[in-house]
């Protein structure tokens, strides 16, 4: 059974282009949806794990393809496609209203959290 993680997001003036200044425009930007993305990724990532271990981001592909506006819905799904001893490989996706806003393929690794900070 494939394992997956949602989450719901409401998009707010702080998330936007405009505000994050990747753009101009007052929408949902494309590094918000790079970090809900990773987020949920993260969490769903953490059933795994033993308590002395995390994940860290190292590659994304993402494809953000359709605007979202201050006050939309998001649900953003992390589906686990591929598990290693050391990596974890996700399928993203950010949906609005039956809408695809955003794809991508994301890759975190295990490291052990006192010797990552060190």
């Amino acid at each position: 059974m494939e394992e997956s993680l949602s989450v719901e997001k409401t998009v707010r003036s702080e998330d936007c282009a405009l505000t994050l200044k990747s753009g101009d425009l007052e929408v949902l930007s494309t590094p918000t949806v790079l970090a809900w993305m990773e987020e949920v990724s993260a969490n769903l990532a953490k059933k795994f794990l033993a308590s002395d271990e995390s994940t860290v981001g190292v590659h994304v592909e993402l494809d953000h393809v359709a605007p979202a506006f201050v006050g939309d819905k998001v649900r953003v799904k992390s589906i686990l496609k591929e598990r290693g001893t050391k990596k974890f490989i996700f399928f993203v996706t950010a949906e609005s209203a039956g809408k695809l806003l955003a794809k991508a393929n994301h890759v975190r690794v295990i490291v052990n959290r006192r010797q990552f900070v060190k």
